[in-house]
């Protein structure tokens, strides 16, 4: 089985749930490419998201696959390999909507936009761990006088992660790509409004242009 995903209440994905989950009939949930508990279940074993006969053989132990998805739905699967993953993540026990307050059953799934933004937010969380961890990686290798490339540091991420990698060259060759752009995502967050409407962190203060140390009040 599959552990839940939880976040925290105090994290922008719990607020994202407690205000996008819908019941969202489940023949229809394949436009936010997000599944109510309900409607995965029934796919599970093969069935539609609304229930009803197997279309397709399956152990329901097993996690499911895009592709499989993809078959389910009658979509067309416009990737080469399985490329994307749905990930299982705990909804809260209570919503409010209308400033009532509902009980979280498992026919709620989020809305389109919803998901979106919640896709996102995981976006901008894996590109800023990865960050992190080149960082760490390049202070280390300097301070040791030694080189470590960049796809050597992507490699080390995704073995941390359990993130399968091979050593094909056109693979190597899409890691290269997606440091590239993974590196233009950060720059870009980095200049987004909600960081430079921010003075506490666009003020430059005399010591970070002149040098020496910061003044403080009482000096």
């Amino acid at each position: 089985m599959t552990t839940p995903i939880e976040f925290s209440p105090y994290t922008p994905e719990y607020v994202v749930l407690t205000n996008g989950l819908r019941i969202i009939p489940e023949k229809q949930q394949h436009r936010a490419s997000c599944y109510s508990q309900s409607a995965w279940q029934n796919m599970l074993r093969g069935r539609l998201p609304n229930g009803g006969k197997p279309i397709i053989v399956r152990d329901p132990s097993e996690y499911l696959t895009y592709a499989e998805v993809c078959t389910l739905e009658a979509l067309t699967n416009k990737t080469k390999t399985d490329a994307y993953e749905f990930l299982c993540i705990a909804t809260p026990r209570e919503i409010c909507i209308d400033g009532h307050v509902q009980r979280v059953y498992k026919s709620h799934t989020l809305d389109t936009r919803a998901a979106q933004q919640l896709r996102e937010l995981l976006r901008n969380t894996f590109i800023r761990t990865f960050l992190d961890f080149s960082t760490r990686n390049k202070v280390f290798a300097q301070s040791n006088g030694i080189h470590r490339s960049n796809i050597e540091v992507l490699e080390r991420f995704l073995m941390a992660y359990d993130i399968p990698v091979s050593h094909d060259k056109n693979e190597r060759s899409t890691l290269r790509r997606l440091i590239q752009r993974w590196k233009k995502e950060a720059e870009y967050m980095a200049k987004s409004p909600a960081i430079i409407n921010d003075e506490l962190v666009t003020r430059i203060d005399k010591h970070e242009i002149y040098g020496g140390l910061p003044k403080y009040d009482d000096d």
